[in-house]
């Protein structure tokens, strides 16, 4: 708990590391991002960023009251900020970037990593006969039948996820596990049964048959 940089830090402190990094991220990406500019635009993007970054680091609750306490208490480092309106809208658009700058912060670890799936069931019951979706399937998980899709993620030790893919709920565990990990045969990955046959270590399973080095497996009552 004490490692975590916001007692490491002052809140001024913590507000420049973080403009820094997001600001050099931001340029360094900047032909990926098409980010509209206004020649009337106040606050740059970092700013922004940098305000909702830290925010989460604080564990703030409350997006609005957040902002309005940075604006009243932080003037001397944010000495021009938008209406809030404006700050919500820029963060709610801004999703893709969000994703790929958590994705940036992430450092390549020997650390095991996690794979599982979740249902997301799109319909219940009689209603699944009137979901509009034609990419939903019928699918079987832990909650036993699905009408839906399956998200699929791989989430380091600190609970990032790194990567993530939501396919529909009748794909095979195994196949969307050996597509999502494509490139990453080296990590230690951990993943309960249903990715068995892979490269995640998973447990056995029961009636799983064990094969001696060297010796190729035959039925019982062959030659």
């Amino acid at each position: 708990m004490n490692k975590h940089p916001r007692y490491e830090h002052t809140l001024e402190d913590l507000f420049l590391h973080v403009f820094v990094y997001v600001d050099d991220w931001l340029k360094a990406n900047e032909e990926r991002f098409d980010l509209p500019k206004q020649q009337t635009q106040i606050a740059n993007y970092s700013e922004l960023f940098t305000i909702a970054l830290v925010g989460e680091m604080m564990a703030q609750p409350f997006e609005s009251v957040w902002y309005w306490l940075v604006q009243q208490n932080h003037q001397d480092l944010f000495p021009k900020l938008p209406e809030y309106s404006r700050y919500h809208r820029v963060l709610r658009n801004a999703e893709r970037l969000w994703a790929d700058l958590a994705c940036s912060v992430v450092k390549k670890s020997k650390l095991p990593k996690l794979i599982d799936s979740k249902p997301l069931a799109v319909a219940k019951g009689k209603r699944q006969s009137w979901a509009k979706l034609p990419e939903a399937r019928y699918g079987f998980s832990t909650m036993g039948q699905v009408f839906g899709f399956k998200l699929h993620a791989l989430v380091n030790l600190g609970g990032l996820f790194e990567c993530w893919g939501i396919v529909p709920a009748n794909e095979a565990d195994i196949t969307v596990a050996r597509s999502l990990l494509e490139g990453r045969e080296n990590d230690v990955i951990l993943g309960d049964k249903a990715y068995l046959g892979s490269f995640v270590i998973t447990p056995k399973r029961d009636n799983q048959q064990q094969r001696s080095p060297g010796l190729k497996w035959r039925k019982p009552g062959t030659g």
